[in-house]
């Protein structure tokens, strides 16, 4: 990603994986606005680091790229992330 873009990202936390549940999904060094969730656009625009992803529930999200560096993405759940739930992104 480049600095000064914006990206949005359509997370999906899928009702058939073998254990659904809810993830606290949390963004290192950048910040977001949740643009709607399950299609129900979202009136209420706050700057956010982390959001609760319910079972089943698709949310579209504005990525705001404003701090160059390596970035991960992680559930907050430490099991999860333990066991791969992350990734790492590039701000340049």
């Amino acid at each position: 990603f480049k600095v000064g873009d914006a990206v949005k990202v359509r997370l999906v936390n899928d009702r058939e994986a073998i254990h659904a549940m809810q993830h606290p999904l949390h963004i290192h060094g950048q910040r977001f606005l949740i643009l709607s969730r399950n299609g129900v656009q979202n009136d209420n625009l706050v700057w956010k680091d982390t959001m609760l992803l319910s079972v089943g529930e698709v949310a579209d999200i504005l990525l705001e790229i404003s701090n160059p560096g390596r970035w991960m993405a992680h559930c907050h759940i430490a099991e999860h992330l333990e066991t791969g739930m992350k990734l790492v992104f590039v701000a340049e």
